[in-house]
């Protein structure tokens, strides 16, 4: 079936290399012709032997998959663009395209430190609490499911996730699941729910601060056995993530921690490493990512900065001047490939404010790089603090002299353009810099965008 790569799907996509496959599906990497970008393809894979009936099973449950990632938008979920049938009758689901590997790649190099382990449980926490809350129980959370791009974590695969309202794709007694991190409930034949998600997330942050899962065998039996019935091996490297670990990893649901528990104790985890300390994982085992990591430039030489002039951080800004600032976006000219890579490598050495994460890095009006960071789950106006936050890390950027929030418009963080800053640069800097910025909510998610390029 590798012979499949150069076949054109829906008049659209192109596949252009294989990413991954395994017993039942492949994803490929394809070109979208009409939007000009990659995307990952999955498609399903099924013997010539298998009966009718189970056929039919299987297709369903790939529908199931594309429909309950489609039903959710969130940073730490993959994007599901498109669900389409191939011309012999196999159907595909097209997704965003990860740039990186899985968790479980990352860690055949080597178990992660608790600190990082927290930050990964904090993103995967946040993404399973929007699948809950819409109704959603992804029964499958492990190391292979989690896909890491930039510090960013991605939960994937929701092709045995369980929708409200959905009749069951499984016969009685059938258990469905990877056996070393499915929850004791789900391996006597109970049904999953959002406690079942949050054992297996249990499971799989103990295997990246462990190095091994918490329960072990000789064969898949033993493993389902010792899950129902031993205690988790005693942990030696969790260090201030063991009362999350011993939380999550209760036999009986109603003893685990709950979604707001967790995420409260996640935060009191003391520091966070940096995700860019680890190696990349092998890309050859990239699930959705392209088949060659993109290339790290060195971070451009830093310009000693004069001293600032401050204006006050709530300036208001005329709405002609917001106006000016998204348009000039639009209208910027091209300068070619060169600048922009220029402008990427700036933008990528500018890492992230604190507790927000990368979300996406594409290319802006003419040859600027846009980034857009994550801060997590908001209700109405981010606060004091997060605002003054993100303030504060725009300021300390290279080139940069002075960020003011807009008041001008009380309402910006719920309209089309957002809250756009005012962005004062460095007299003098003419390299690469955060030339314009805006903050604003998304489906309940607090998103702060920057273009970077160097001004004239």
């Amino acid at each position: 079936m590798d012979s499949d790569q150069g076949e054109l799907l829906a008049d659209r996509y192109q596949l252009t290399s294989l990413l991954g496959q395994g017993g039942m599906g492949a994803v490929w990497r394809a070109y979208d012709q009409r939007l000009g970008r990659d995307v990952a393809v999955k498609e399903l894979r099924l013997p010539e032997h298998v009966a009718a009936e189970e056929r039919a099973t299987w297709m369903a449950r790939l529908d199931r998959e594309a429909r309950a990632a489609a039903r959710l938008k969130h940073p730490g979920i993959v994007t599901v663009h498109d669900r389409i049938t191939g011309a012999d009758g196999r159907p595909w689901i097209v997704m965003e395209l990860v740039a990186g590997g899985s968790l479980d790649d990352l860690l055949r190099q080597g178990p992660l430190p608790p600190e990082r382990v927290a930050d990964l449980g904090r993103q995967v926490a946040a993404a399973l609490d929007a699948a809950h809350r819409a109704g959603i129980t992804h029964r499958d959370i492990k190391p292979a499911n989690i896909l890491l791009e930039d510090g960013r974590a991605v939960l994937t695969d929701f092709g045995i996730a369980g929708l409200e309202g959905d009749a069951a794709l499984t016969a009685t007694g059938v258990i469905m699941g990877t056996p070393a991190f499915m929850a004791p409930e789900q391996v006597r034949g109970l049904p999953a729910t959002a406690a079942s998600d949050l054992w297996s997330l249990g499971a799989t942050l103990y295997t990246a601060v462990e190095g091994h899962p918490p329960f072990t065998g000789a064969t898949s039996s033993a493993v389902l056995v010792a899950v129902a019935t031993d205690p988790p091996t005693p942990v030696v490297r969790a260090g201030p993530l063991t009362p999350v670990l011993a939380g999550l990893l209760h036999k009986e649901p109603d003893q685990r921690l709950t979604m707001e528990r967790l995420r409260t104790q996640l935060d009191q985890v003391p520091g966070t490493a940096s995700p860019g300390a680890e190696p990349p994982a092998d890309p050859s085992r990239w699930p959705t990512a392209p088949a060659r990591p993109p290339a790290t430039p060195p971070p451009p030489a830093a310009t000693p900065a004069p001293a600032r002039r401050r204006i006050p951080r709530w300036a208001a800004w005329a709405g002609a001047g917001v106006v000016a600032v998204v348009v000039s976006s639009l209208l910027a000219p091209d300068s070619g490939d060169a600048s922009y890579q220029d402008n990427r490598a700036a933008a990528e050495a500018l890492g992230h404010p604190p507790d927000f994460t990368i979300v996406s890095k594409e290319r802006a009006g003419g040859d600027q790089a846009r980034v857009r960071y994550s801060g997590g789950p908001v209700t109405g106006d981010p606060s004091t603090g997060q605002w003054n936050n993100m303030a504060s890390w725009m300021e300390e950027r290279p080139g940069v002299e002075n960020a003011a929030i807009p008041t001008v418009n009380p309402d910006c963080m719920t309209n089309d353009v957002g809250c756009v800053w005012g962005v004062e640069r460095i007299d003098g800097y003419s390299e690469p810099t955060i030339l314009r910025a805006r903050t604003y909510a998304e489906d309940g998610i607090l998103l702060l965008e920057i273009e970077v390029g160097a001004r004239d």
